[in-house]
């Protein structure tokens, strides 16, 4: 039995042993001359020929290529700059440089050579002589764009080729007209002054945020957004330079509470937002400081990383909070007066949101996503063995590391925010006023979303504004008046109140009212919420970050997702509102978690066309306006929430009657031919057979909140 001939592998000729050896034998240096009389010019293979140094087989390797009649124009000037003695090979370097012979200069040929491989060779000396200036000017430039377009096209000049390249433009300056090589030279030139001023710019980083943050409180994340801006703007050397004049002058600017000049209207923009982080960090609790100092290391001795050093400062910070205020208190506060209704513990967990956004440079939230911060957070809870009255230190924390990353997405979008948001009421006139005698369970509601959503437009004075518009559906419109009573002005911030009297609206009515008031307005980005406190303001940066992917519609502050937080007992909802929400999805082909969230926001665009298909003002109208915007092509996407909630065993929310929802999201499903053919409905035909939630939910419920592939 024969077998076929072995595949053999041949090696690029510039890698064969006998150019990469380096003391060749005789008979090596045998095979390499004759490489050199007779192998193809390539540009590998003569460079590997030109490495091997030993003198004898060097020489005769030289003189054979010296020899050779064949070398084109880029192998001869590779040749002349590692060989400059080579007489043949630099007559013909010199005699396609000077093709009619006037001002023919071997001298020239081989600074040319040199310039488009060795510039660190080149004598300066010649370069500045009589004789160069006129080769320089009878050279044939055609012949020198070949022997150094790839010296051109480098994206950075060393510096004796930029040297060496400028004085061989500035002798040909005296030539009457302009040529390619000229121009491609000055470029290469220009290019290399905008590439050296923006590396120095590039290096000055660290210590021009490092020099500003001592006035923004050791915030840092505006400062490093101006200072992207400011390289951004960087496009020409003249630019570059200004750009480093002002990033060295910076601290002092901000400090005199001056602008700095810049022809850039985005830098202007991101210095304002600069200024603004130091106004916000004036106002913040000295006790931050304290908090990161203690922080630096754990009892025994052992180090943070700088990452996490913001989420145990913030911990700190905010466990002694609620120790101060509430560790003696017979039973403790809810998340909701803790964090929002109360103004100092609001404001104390806006300064730890404010310093996780970046502090000295350093921000968890570069490195590690909200599941696995939370799961941080709760880790060290449990290490610590605190005794924290109902858990509110995690609540605030978990709650400040969704307003920090809401802050941070929002400073770094692209886009100015004009922004209108619903709030539906409904004898609401108690939660609007503060706490109190006769109030007890007041929530000062206004007041606080107000500040939620001032904290967040705050940090981009310039292009961020939003209308809160208020809609009482209730007849006596007693809600609308206490509202009006209690408003109080942001300049970022206005606020409507409007009465809307509907038999047939319970809720749904006044949010898609709202929502049209708002478009008609020409608010590019719409939302709406509940009066209530559970959903934080501060986090819509989320939901304005997701919008602003290709092709999203809407999107959902979700509460059930791996990154939510703060609705749901561990366990997570109960059987009856699983049930629900899966067959909700089953029947209108949803692929959310969370699709009665009172917390969502969409872009004006696909809001549009779909307002006036949405007809139910029921409760159930959620459901219809995400599935409508799902059939017209747009996504609906999720973001997870913190909510400012704290579940209680034996605790019942508002009623609901979800066997009515259920059947209004049936007749959704009818009304806009979404009833499934093909698509399995599991959970919804459960429900059907057992005749209503109640009776399906007491049945084993194996429900995981994953909704049914379309």
């Amino acid at each position: 039995m024969t077998t076929g001939p072995t595949a053999r592998t041949f090696l690029p000729l510039a890698d064969s042993p006998l150019l990469t050896t380096p003391h060749p034998y005789a008979e090596y240096t045998d095979l390499a001359v004759r490489l050199a009389e007779h192998a193809p010019p390539e540009p590998a293979t003569l460079s590997s020929l030109l490495t091997i140094t030993e003198p004898a087989a060097s020489q005769r390797i030289a003189a054979a290529l010296d020899a050779r009649t064949d070398l084109p124009p880029a192998a001869l000037a590779l040749l002349v700059a590692h060989r400059p003695g080579l007489k043949q090979a630099t007559a013909r370097l010199k005699n396609l440089l000077f093709p009619d012979g006037t001002g023919a200069c071997h001298c020239f040929a081989r600074t040319t050579a040199a310039l488009a491989h060795t510039p660190e060779t080149v004598d300066h000396a010649y370069l500045s002589s009589a004789r160069f200036t006129n080769s320089a000017r009878a050279a044939d430039p055609g012949m020198l764009h070949t022997l150094l377009g790839p010296l051109l096209d480098l994206p950075l000049l060393s510096g004796p080729a930029d040297a060496a390249l400028g004085a061989l433009l500035n002798a040909r300056r005296a030539e009457t007209s302009v040529t390619g090589f000229d121009l491609a030279g000055t470029a290469a030139r220009e290019r290399t002054r905008h590439g050296r001023i923006r590396a120095a710019l590039a290096a000055r980083r660290e210590q021009t945020i490092s020099e500003i943050a001592q006035h923004t409180g050791h915030l840092t994340l505006a400062v490093g957004l101006w200072f992207e801006a400011l390289l951004d703007a960087a496009d020409t050397p003249e630019q570059a330079a200004h750009a480093l004049a002002s990033a060295c002058m910076a601290s002092r600017v901000l400090a005199a509470g001056e602008e700095p000049d810049s022809p850039s209207p985005s830098v202007r923009a991101r210095w304002r937002q600069v200024t603004a982080a130091a106004h916000s960090a004036a106002a913040h609790s000295p006790a931050w400081h304290q908090a990161w100092e203690a922080a630096a290391a754990t009892p025994d001795g052992s180090v943070w990383d700088p990452s996490q050093r913001g989420l145990v400062a913030g911990y700190t910070l905010l466990a002694d909070h609620v120790l101060t205020r509430y560790g003696h208190a017979g039973s403790p506060p809810t998340p909701t007066q803790c964090w929002a209704t109360d103004p100092a513990g609001r404001a104390l967990l806006h300064t730890v949101a404010d310093h996780l956004t970046g502090h000295l440079g350093h921000s968890p939230l570069d490195h590690f996503d909200d599941q696995l911060l939370i799961a941080f957070v709760q880790a060290l809870a449990k290490n610590r063995r605190d005794k924290i009255p109902g858990a509110l230190h995690l609540h605030g924390l978990i709650a400040a590391v969704k307003a920090a990353r809401s802050k941070a997405l929002f400073l770094a979008r692209p886009a100015a925010t004009s922004l209108g948001i619903v709030v539906p009421m409904r004898g609401e006139d108690g939660r609007i006023l503060a706490p109190g005698p006769g109030n007890a369970d007041g929530q000062d509601a206004l007041t606080a979303k107000v500040a939620q959503l001032a904290w967040l437009l705050e940090a981009r004075p310039d292009d961020a504004r939003a209308e809160l518009l208020l809609v009482d559906e209730d007849p006596d419109g007693a809600s609308a008046h206490t509202a009006r009573q209690a408003s109080g002005s942001h300049p970022q911030i206005r606020l409507s109140v409007a009465t809307r009297r509907e038999e047939t609206s319970a809720k749904g009515g006044a949010v898609l009212w709202g929502l049209a008031q708002l478009h008609g307005a020409g608010h590019t980005v719409l939302a709406y919420t509940d009066l209530d406190l559970t959903y934080p303001l501060d986090q819509l940066g989320l939901h304005l970050d997701a919008l602003d992917q290709p092709g999203a519609g809407a999107v959902v502050g979700s509460r059930r997702r791996d990154d939510s937080h703060g609705y749901y007992p561990p366990a997570g909802p109960n059987a009856a509102t699983r049930l629900y929400q899966q067959a909700a999805c089953e029947l209108l082909g949803l692929r959310v978690t969370d699709p009665q969230a009172g917390f969502k926001a969409f872009t004006a665009a696909a809001l549009h066309t779909v307002l006036p298909k949405v007809t139910d003002h029921g409760l159930s109208f959620d459901t219809e306006l995400l599935a409508v915007l799902g059939a017209t092509g747009h996504t609906v996407a999720e973001v997870g929430i913190a909510a400012l909630h704290r579940w209680a065993d034996g605790q019942s929310g508002t009623p609901r009657d979800y066997d009515a929802m259920l059947r209004a999201v049936h007749e959704q499903a009818l009304r806009h031919n979404l009833v499934p053919d093909k698509r399995k409905t599991p959970v919804w035909d459960k429900i059907r057979a057992a005749g209503s939630l109640a009776a399906a939910s007491s049945q084993p419920v194996s429900v995981t909140i994953i909704p049914t592939p379309r």
